[in-house]
């Protein structure tokens, strides 16, 4: 525990049998305290000459000088010399106050830390605790109320940690120390984590003897003398710096010189996104200088905010010459002005070569690459000279693979890149993009959910990403797709995006998945003219693979409308890979005839399987057509279990049909028929989450992902299990736009459904809901364990006057809540907070109408058990108490009632600083077992 919670300790503990006294000091002055002091040693001496223990908490007591500490040393005597237990906590730099209590036992802080966290080691799941406060007792308490009593895999630092963390930063940096000392801590506090030359190099001090003060007295630096390092608790992550810079920022005007010393030592780390936190607290032109001459480093962790308001201030000032702002103003332009353009005047070879262009540095180029490549340029990815070539290098080389129908040599490019990059990045964002991507064309499914790229996602709805979102939302449209769960409407707002972006390439892709989802739905008309659209547009863009690839699927689709669409004669000779010519005769034979059976059969001997291609084999395989029909027949068998057909896309009618439920013990297949369509889902958020379709648990890990999880909770939670889409974009995206919120729902839509697909092939818990813009579960096939305790408690609360119904539905109640609503990570709102408070309180009123009801009946140990049950709840509710008191009185109890009495009255008080109400202590005092309800020795049945 830390020194207030012990002091505090050590008083309670002699309240029954002691007079006590709690004086806390601080932020007076020493001379003052010493007059405190003084008064307070004359009242404790007469206490002890009556006869009477006493004992003395002294918190924080001041430092003063040697006049004025003899005088505090000569009253804690006194106080001591007369027979009173004395505890006194002082701060390290007064430590000429403990040399004068000869014969004191003496604690250090290091003393005070929790042993428990100290001895937890890194294979233990909790070893984030001791990561984040060291074992220091108020951010353990903290760290432990932010997550409560609910399980959970990893830890959360909320808001009241934060707090904690800033307070005790705040104390660290207090004043009256000396100024070397206040240097030190403020350059370890910035830089987080480091050695001692470190500091020294920042501060042109030798820290090595403050340190080892330090390391007794003030864990939080986690000093080790030892290894002469330090690594701060808590503030050497980014949000614990970010949390504490109000605590920081004073200390600027007079340390500026240490900020910047800090900051250029950050950069020089490559900890740009922990500088970019300090120099949001310092705004030098030294910081200014060092942030814009690695600003390409600072935009790939996400920080064109910053380099946004601080190129046209370094400008003004002279800081950066005029054509190395206009450079970052066009990276900046490139990559969030949906509007931005490459200049007409610019070469073939000047866009091939970006670096070539005036004032652009070859980091500069590889950004602007990024965006030129979704434009369909062919750019140069060759990064040997600069400063990080792996990452976006590597990702234009990727974009230009996937264009020309390579996603097996994208996976081989990237995957190592991924899995080994910096969290974070730009580069890492895009990187998993293109991983995910090539997965999905390669019907990698088991590699893609090992890709996290809802971390790209939350990357690129920062501020200044906005012209790179076209590439992620095409990875949605493609997820979905490839899972049988995507709806036009988005891919043509994709197209039309793509289109005023000028991203080519995506505007193309797109067009394509646009006809694929036609294909699979059996609208073979539109399929044919929109892929005849996205050939055609390919071939004006020079996009020679996806031209091939578009023919290719018009020819299918042109055979399944007999003969409707416009297929170039060489659509054939247009194919520019092995594999792509494999799939071409495939669909040649299949529209041909006896003609084609050479080339089927040569197909069917023995070929290659095309993987590159799979993702079109998978969309021409699927289908009720005949060409699909034919192509299934053709294929070979060893190529039938690698390419499974997308499960056929069906549009949900917005008509609501309330089903039967299947009769009790039903088995055949008519009641299976009939059980189709009753209650399907269950889903259960008291005490924990759980979801179950048919019977068969959905594991929770699969649908954690997109915050899929946290959109059904906050859907489940509305009035007929819906909500409006504006809604939920508040809720789970509060910082992102309307359109890219729209993208983040229906990926988590998309998510939802083909997870419960898995399960139930075919079933869709959604309703449509495009007239009324919300989305909506169906309450015919969902079942929700809330709903029925709500229910329940609530015609406990509606029945008064019937004591038998009350006590009914409180006893199904109690059954029904095994805990507290779940909560997902996702509620910027507070919605579902506030849902599982009112949940509480509805069941602590149910458990008392219970309770009451339970006690007039006579059936005093039901009614004993649920005012237990409402008080383990909430312990300070009266009436819960009252009846509790009642009901083990009148069993006979009485002991345990008084003890019941005594351990509320002692909390109430200690939160409340007031006396437990009349009624409830007139309660206590009745004499007699009985109560209202009945003699005590009424037997029970229950």
């Amino acid at each position: 525990m830390g020194k207030s919670t012990a002091l505090r300790s050590f008083v309670s503990k002699g309240r029954n049998s002691s007079t006590t006294h709690y004086l806390r000091l601080y932020g007076i002055d020493g001379t003052s305290a010493a007059r405190r002091l003084a008064r307070l040693a004359r009242q404790v001496e007469r206490e002890c000459l009556a006869g009477k223990s006493v004992r003395v908490a002294l918190d924080d007591v001041p430092a003063g000088d040697e006049s004025v500490v003899d005088r505090q040393a000569a009253s804690i005597s006194r106080m001591v010399t007369s027979g009173a237990s004395v505890a006194v906590s002082l701060l390290p730099e007064d430590d000429l106050l403990a040399e004068r209590l000869s014969g004191a036992i003496r604690l250090t802080s290091s003393d005070l830390l929790v042993g428990d966290v100290l001895e937890l080691g890194p294979s233990d799941p909790l070893y984030d605790v001791r990561s984040l406060t060291g074992g220091i007792p108020s951010l353990v308490s903290a760290l432990l109320r932010d997550n409560g009593t609910s399980h959970v895999d990893t830890l959360v630092a909320g808001s009241t940690y934060f707090e904690a963390l800033e307070h005790l930063v705040g104390a660290t940096l207090r004043p009256g120390l000396l100024d070397d000392e206040i240097s030190t801590r403020l350059a370890m506090l910035l830089l987080g984590s480091g050695t001692f030359d470190d500091v020294a190099s920042v501060t042109c001090i030798d820290p090595s003897e403050i340190a080892a003060g330090l390391e007794e007295s003030a864990p939080l630096f986690g000093i080790s003398c030892h290894d002469a390092s330090f690594r701060c608790f808590g503030i050497d992550t980014l949000d614990g710096v970010n949390a504490c810079s109000a605590s920081l920022s004073p200390k600027v005007a007079p340390l500026s010189a240490l900020f910047d010393s800090a900051l250029r030592m950050l950069v020089e780390r490559g900890a740009f996104d922990r500088a970019a936190a300090i120099a949001r607290i310092s705004s030098s032109e030294a910081a200014a200088s060092v942030i814009l001459g690695h600003a390409e480093e600072f935009i790939d962790v996400g920080e064109v905010a910053l380099i946004r308001r601080l190129v046209g201030q370094a400008q003004a000032r002279s800081l950066i010459t005029s054509e190395r702002a206009a450079s970052i103003e066009l990276v900046l332009s490139a990559l969030g002005d949906p509007g931005f353009r490459l200049p007409e005047t610019i070469s073939s070879q000047e866009r091939s070569e970006l670096s070539s262009l005036a004032g652009v540095t070859p980091s500069d180029a590889l950004l602007l690459g990024c965006r030129a490549v979704l434009a369909g340029e062919s750019v140069s990815s060759r990064g040997d000279d600069v400063v990080e070539p792996i990452g976006l290098a590597a990702h234009l080389q990727a974009v230009q693979l996937l264009r020309d129908g390579r996603p097996g040599a994208v996976q081989r490019l990237v995957g190592p890149r991924v899995f080994s990059s910096m969290e974070g990045s730009l580069a890492t964002a895009l990187l998993r993009l293109d991983m995910a991507i090539a997965c999905v064309l390669l019907g990698d499914d088991r590699m893609s959910d090992c890709i996290s790229d809802s971390l790209a996602r939350e990357f690129f709805m920062r501020d200044g990403y906005s012209a790179l979102r076209d590439e992620e939302t095409f990875l949605l449209a493609l997820d979905a797709l490839a899972h049988g769960s995507c709806d036009l409407s988005s891919i043509d707002a994709l197209v039309s995006e793509a289109e005023r972006s000028g991203n080519e390439l995506i505007r193309v892709a797109a067009l394509m998945m646009g006809a694929a989802v036609e294909y699979v739905q059996g609208d073979y008309r539109s399929a044919g003219l929109r892929s005849a659209i996205a050939a055609g547009a390919a071939g004006r863009a020079g996009f020679a693979h996806l031209e091939a690839e578009a023919n290719v699927l018009c020819c299918a689709a042109a055979g399944s409308s007999m003969g409707i669409g416009a297929v170039p004669p060489n659509w054939e000779d247009t194919c520019d890979t092995g594999e792509l010519s494999a799939v071409a005769k495939l669909v040649r034979s299949a529209l041909g005839g006896d003609e084609d059976l050479q080339d089927s059969q040569r197909i069917r001997g023995g070929a290659a399987l095309p993987s590159d291609e799979i993702w079109l084999l998978r969309v021409l395989l699927s289908g009720k057509g005949d060409v699909p029909e034919r192509l299934r027949n053709l294929i070979p068998h060893t190529w039938a279990t690698a390419i499974p057909p997308i499960p056929l896309l069906q549009s949900t009618s917005s008509i609501t049909v309330r089903p039967r439920r299947q009769p009790a013990g039903r088995c055949d297949d008519e009641g299976l028929a009939e059980a189709a369509l009753g209650v399907r889902l269950k889903l259960g958020l008291l005490g924990g989450f759980s979801l179950n379709v048919d019977g068969k648990q959905v594991p929770e890990w699969h649908i954690d992902r997109r915050a899929t999880k946290a959109m059904l909770v906050f859907i489940a939670l509305h009035p007929k299990l819906s909500a409006k889409r504006y809604e939920i974009i508040e809720q789970l995206w509060p910082d992102c736009d309307y359109k890219a919120g729209l993208d983040k729902i229906y990926q988590a839509t998309s998510t939802l459904r083909k997870e419960i697909s898995a399960v139930a092939p075919g079933f869709d818990p959604f309703l449509s809901s495009r007239g009324d813009r919300s989305v909506s579960l169906d309450p015919a096939v969902i079942e929700c364990d809330f709903l029925e305790f709500e229910e329940a408690a609530r015609e406990a609360l509606a029945s008064e006057g019937d004591d038998m119904r009350v006590l009914d539905a409180a006893i199904r109640s109690e059954k029904l809540y095994t805990g507290d609503l779940f909560v997902p990570t996702r509620d910027f709102m507070g919605y579902v907070v506030a849902r599982r408070q009112e949940l509480r309180e509805l069941y602590v009123d149910a458990m008392v109408a219970g309770a009451e009801a339970a006690l007039r009946l006579g059936r005093y140990r039901i009614s004993a058990r649920l005012a237990d049950a409402a008080t383990a709840v909430d312990d300070l509710r009266e009436d819960a108490v009252e009846v509790l008191i009642q009901a083990l009185r009148a069993s006979g109890r009485v002991f345990e009632a008084e003890q019941r009495y005594k351990r509320f009255a002692v909390r109430f008080v200690d939160r409340t600083h007031m006396p437990p109400s009349k009624r409830l202590r007139k309660a206590m005092s009745a004499k007699g077992n009985g109560a209202k309800g009945g003699p005590a020795a009424r037997s029970e049945g229950d």
